[in-house]
């Protein structure tokens, strides 16, 4: 039996992956970190003519969740990321993923970023 993912909390999207807080329908541990690439987009190639492609996943789009120790360290590179100003961040999901990594002592609230 599959157990569906769904995304609570978007917090980084670049059109290519995407990645997000989400809880499992029977689990209550809390929100995991999980992510996903994007559907592929066909591109136009040097004679014009539409290319398929695919993602890094051979075509796959369904989230997973990524293993804890792992997901602490996207989450810390995804907070330097955006204070460097990269950009597709969700506002309201990067503030809840702060939060989560405060909340599991993962991210001291006092510390500079």
């Amino acid at each position: 039996m599959e157990t569906q993912i769904a995304a609570q909390d978007l917090v980084y999207d670049d059109g290519e992956m995407a990645i997000a807080l989400v809880q499992r329908p029977s689990d209550s541990s809390g929100p995991h970190l999980a992510l996903r690439w994007l559907a592929p987009q066909p591109c136009v190639d040097r004679d014009g003519k539409e290319v398929c492609t695919t993602n890094l996943m051979g075509g796959e789009t369904d989230w997973f969740i990524v293993p804890f120790s792992l997901a602490v360290g996207i989450a810390r590179t995804l907070i330097e990321q955006k204070a460097a100003g990269l950009g597709n961040f969700n506002n309201d999901g990067f503030a809840k993923m702060v939060s989560w990594l405060v909340g599991l002592d993962q991210l001291q609230d006092a510390m500079c970023y």
